[in-house]
């Protein structure tokens, strides 16, 4: 038996020695339970030694087995029970790297891994899905309340696009405004791209590379990860010039489509793409698996955040802001998160008459943005984002 270290992605480390009275697999659990609730992912059981080590990659579900460390030799394995990282780590206590060989399959590289998870994932999807079109249409609409809760859901686009600006240029890099559509990006590998039109309408697109969405080397099934987004919207990702975080594959109809493990419309209140619904549903997976919570929505929780700029409000017409008041106090509300005034809910074109031509034309007189109603809304329904300035007059009204 030999001395081992333990070590994590957050730079904690302890030792292992024979004459320790915990066995080493044992102690090394112990450290890894300890960790991962402090937030840890990623795990080392290193024999320093022999230059060998076994590494447990929670966030990718996966385990790398290394020999060396000048030339490495680096293995992976995916992770098919709950018992594999206790079973792994006595192993590698007992045998090191060569004991592992029996152990595996073991992949040579990040690419087969990911493609074995993916197998992997589908597998375990086809045996527990639903059978029924019922049962999946539930499926779907789970998923689509759960982002409704999401962190990006209740974010107000506008400062979701003050906060991508300031991540892009935290980055290093610029956002950069062609035909009046802002594209904001940062990240290297693992991506966030924006991209909104001078009327408010985007789409942010996330790009995990070791997600199990990631079907770069699959022309179809990263086009349907798109479908149903707007046609404008889709027209910013098809054939558009690559930069230094978005990465263009080919798309099954010729040209090419930004490659994509989340898909985010900002046509209506946000919602993710119903082929990114269709695909989560059919391979069992929840939307942490777009890779949006870790790589955006922890910047959009953060209180110490960069302070918005003053701005000079601009004035606006006195009687067309108490018009619009008057029509939201008598059929308006504020959606959940207050990111929309909601007018005439449950209305019919005909039911909410006349007053709804007059509010359509407050709000393009007042600069305010209306979105698409969301799917299922009655025709008469109105969608506008909140505005601090017509928030502080509605505080007389509510």
């Amino acid at each position: 038996m030999r001395p081992l270290t333990f070590s994590d992605d957050k730079d904690n480390e302890q030792a292992w020695l024979p004459t320790d009275p915990r066995s080493a697999a044992d102690s090394f659990l112990e450290f890894v339970a300890r960790h991962r609730e402090a937030g840890s992912t990623s795990f080392c059981l290193e024999d320093e030694e022999n230059e060998e080590a076994l590494m447990f990659l929670f966030e990718v579900g996966a385990l790398c087995r290394v020999k060396g460390w000048q030339d490495p030799r680096t293995e992976y394995r995916v992770v098919t029970s709950s018992d594999d990282h206790r079973a792994q780590a006595t192993v590698f206590v007992r045998g090191g790297f060569s004991g592992l060989d029996a152990h595996g399959p073991w992949l040579p590289d990040v690419d087969s891994l990911l493609r074995a998870r993916s197998d992997r994932l589908r597998q375990r999807a086809a045996r527990t899905a639903p059978q029924d079109d019922e049962a999946r249409d539930r499926r779907a609409e789970g998923l689509r309340s759960e982002f409704d809760k999401s962190v990006l859901r209740r974010t107000h686009p506008r400062e979701l696009r003050r906060r991508l600006e300031v991540l892009t240029r935290s980055d290093g890099r610029e956002p950069t405004t062609v035909a009046g559509v802002t594209h904001h990006g940062y990240g290297n590998g693992d991506t966030v791209n924006a991209w909104f039109t001078a009327e408010g309408r985007g789409l942010v697109v996330t790009f995990d590379h070791a997600s199990p969405l990631n079907s770069t080397g699959d022309p179809r099934a990263q086009a349907a990860l798109y479908d149903g987004v707007p046609a404008d919207l889709l027209a910013l990702v098809r054939d558009a010039p690559e930069t230094g975080t978005t990465l263009n594959v080919p798309h099954p109809d010729g040209g090419t489509v930004v490659a994509a493990t989340g898909v985010f419309t900002f046509a209506g209140p946000c919602a993710m793409a119903d082929g990114l619904v269709m695909r989560l549903r059919d391979d069992g997976l929840g939307v942490e698996a777009t890779g949006v919570g870790r790589l955006l929505e922890g910047f959009l929780t953060k209180e110490d955040f960069a302070p918005a700029a003053e701005q000079v409000a601009v004035p606006l017409d006195r009687d067309a802001v108490d018009r619009f008041c008057r029509i939201w106090a008598d059929s308006g509300y504020n959606d959940r998160w207050d990111v929309h005034y909601v007018l005439f809910d449950s209305c019919t074109l005909q039911e909410a008459g006349e007053t709804r031509g007059e509010l359509l034309g407050l709000v393009r007189t007042l600069g305010l943005e209306r979105v698409d109603a969301p799917p299922g809304a009655a025709t008469g329904e109105v969608w506008v984002r909140t505005d601090p300035r017509i928030d502080a007059e509605l505080e007389r009204w509510s």
